[in-house]
């Protein structure tokens, strides 16, 4: 959602109406061993992999459809235009001082497969620094190591065809992929041709082009692959590689259309248990309840899976008290370490043609595309963009990194994240804080990605220091609720982007960009100062759509909602598998790695 199509092909191939399906069970079970709460790419994930195991009943309750495999959803270069459909939750963050006072919107998939069905489906790794640090918070087999074998565990890897492999040699190292899972992964058949001139300025500013990012050196420029049907090229998400893999087994159920509104529990001799869980199809529908015999799996994204142990009465009792919810188990960090990778774009203008524009604004450019991608599969509407990226370090890319080092040493940053934080939350932070700083000058993090479309460039932050939470408003959670983002709030970030904004200049003055005939639309050669770009950067941030960390894994005294297995602290059979455990974010779109997360603990 980077960037998508809303006008010329739009116009020629609209979105479809087709009515809705479902796949509600007329013969569902009153109880199942597992229940998964949330059928995303993580909730598919681990109930597929537990249904494998016939004597296992699971039972998948989403709230969102099943789509009906709409070319707004299956095209790639349509990605994005499932924005503000019915397949999205349409919730916004919170308004904030940091983004000048605005509330910004936060797509999240309602449908089966999650947001796997609505985003631009790179399927990238992080760098082993940013898992390793995991595991240093405490969180015993949780680095690099560890998780590598689940990541290729997931993938199903094809190389690029011969021309694309050839025209921008793209290299892959076999031992660092999967070529058996469940999840397609591929390169388009199609570039944009600005993109080798991209790759080009990023070799004349000495950034390196790792021989494969998969291998946990994902450092430098390099190729993403994308979940794509290797063979269609349309969008493979978790529906395709765990629903439609396990719909016909007999133990495995999906339940669509229908909230999760409690987990139910009881107290017996002084502990707390799962018992099962309550749903509903709408607010005023009536609640039914199916049992839980051995856990009930809560993976409905790092905005819902708080709000859900919350109106079920986990979490912090002042705030329960607030929204007339019992307390049940108290849990105070429930919401809190919520962070997202936050992202500003300085669009450019080229003389190159045909261009990613014209699929924006020619209609005859855009029919043709059509036309060829229905025909044969190939041409620009396979490319759901992003085809190269770059992931930096500081001193890669400031001449100021020294200086902000030494500010982010002596800042207590304690002081920007959000008033209320209880004190174990503000001891885990204090900890990630000494991880991030540590982290600061490497060579082996990435802090920044910069991203290239045809002229349009980005960057976005990857480990931001500023922290924001979620709460439940009402006991109801057919309610809204309160996303903070906390987006710009520490200084710290705010001088990161800024010279992440001015190393786009410097790329822009390359002379393979340079060759482009380049002109900076906004904000303008002349806006130089610290101040003004500051003030740009608040006025037009936004998601880069990676919410996370709201059920921190890591030990109880440190914040943490659930430990080193997912288990939520203070009840038995309860889970969370989704980015909300994330303690800190890695440097990397976080598909592939919500998927890793769920294979790991399957």
């Amino acid at each position: 959602m980077l960037f998508s199509l809303t006008s010329a092909v739009l116009a020629i191939y609209p979105i479809g109406t087709a009515a809705l399906r479902t796949s509600n069970f007329e013969n569902a079970l009153s109880s199942y061993d597992y229940v998964v709460i949330g059928g995303g790419n993580s909730g598919l994930t681990v109930a597929n992999r537990l249904s494998e195991d016939s004597r296992t009943t699971v039972l998948v309750i989403e709230a969102g459809e099943i789509d009906d495999n709409e070319d707004f959803i299956t095209i790639p270069a349509l990605a994005g235009t499932t924005v503000g459909t019915k397949y999205d939750w349409n919730r916004t963050y919170a308004h904030n001082e940091g983004v000048a006072g605005r509330a910004i919107p936060i797509p999240l998939g309602k449908v089966v497969g999650g947001s796997t069905k609505l985003n631009q489906m790179v399927y990238d790794r992080g760098s082993q620094s940013d898992y390793d640090r995991w595991a240093e918070l405490g969180n015993q087999g949780w680095s690099w190591s560890s998780l590598f074998d689940y990541f290729k565990k997931n993938e199903r890897f094809t190389p690029a065809i011969d021309e694309i492999r050839d025209e921008y040699n793209i290299t892959y190292t076999p031992e660092a992929r999967g070529f058996s899972g469940y999840v397609h992964s591929t390169f388009a058949p199609f570039f944009w041709p600005t993109i080798a001139n991209f790759v080009q300025a990023i070799r004349e500013l000495g950034i390196p082009i790792p021989f494969d990012h998969a291998t946990g050196d994902a450092i430098g420029g390099y190729y993403f692959p994308h979940a794509l049907d290797p063979v269609t090229f349309r969008r493979h998400s978790a529906k395709e590689a765990f629903y439609d893999t396990a719909k016909d087994r007999s133990n495995f159920h999906v339940i669509a259309g229908h909230q999760v509104t409690r987990v139910l529990t009881e107290t017996s001799g002084g502990t707390i248990k799962v018992t099962g869980v309550e749903f509903a199809p709408s607010r005023n529908a009536a609640r039914q309840t199916v049992g839980v015999n051995r856990e009930a799996i809560l993976a409905a994204g790092a905005v819902h899976s708080p709000q859900i142990l919350q109106v079920s009465g986990i979490g912090d009792p002042a705030h329960l008290s607030s929204i007339a919810v019992n307390t049940v188990v108290n849990l105070p960090a429930v919401g809190h370490n919520f962070q997202d990778h936050v992202l500003v774009r300085l669009p450019y203008s080229t003389n190159v043609r045909p261009s990613y524009v014209d699929l924006l604004t020619n209609v005859t450019f855009a029919a043709e595309a059509m036309e060829q991608y229905l025909k044969e599969s190939r041409g620009p509407l396979t490319n759901p963009i992003a085809e190269f990226c770059a992931f930096l370090p500081l001193p890669m890319y400031s001449n100021i990194s020294s200086e902000i080092h030494a500010t982010a040493v002596t800042q207590d940053s304690t002081r920007f994240i959000p008033w209320d934080s209880p004190r174990e939350v503000i001891q885990g932070y204090r900890k990630q804080v000494e991880i991030l700083n540590e982290r600061l000058l490497s060579n082996n993090s990435g802090i920044l990605e910069v991203i290239w479309v045809d002229g349009l460039m980005a960057v976005g932050l990857q480990h931001p220091y500023s922290r924001g939470s979620v709460k439940a408003v009402s006991s109801s959670v057919f309610d809204s609720l309160q996303i903070d983002s906390a987006f710009l709030r520490n200084p710290l970030d705010v001088s990161i982007m800024v010279e992440g904004m001015r190393f786009l200049r410097k790329v822009a003055d390359t002379s393979a960009i340079r060759d482009l005939g380049i002109v900076e639309l906004e904000p303008g050669a002349e806006v130089t100062s610290t101040n003004q770009l500051e003030r740009f950067l608040r006025s037009r941030a936004e998601s880069l759509l990676h919410p996370s960390g709201s059920c921190k894994m890591g030990a109880r005294e440190d914040g943490g909602v659930v430990d080193e297995r997912l288990r939520v602290y203070g009840v038995q059979g309860l889970r969370v598998v989704d980015a909300s455990i994330m303690p800190l974010l890695p440097a990397a779109h976080t598909m592939a790695t919500v998927y890793a997360v769920a294979e790991k603990v399957t």
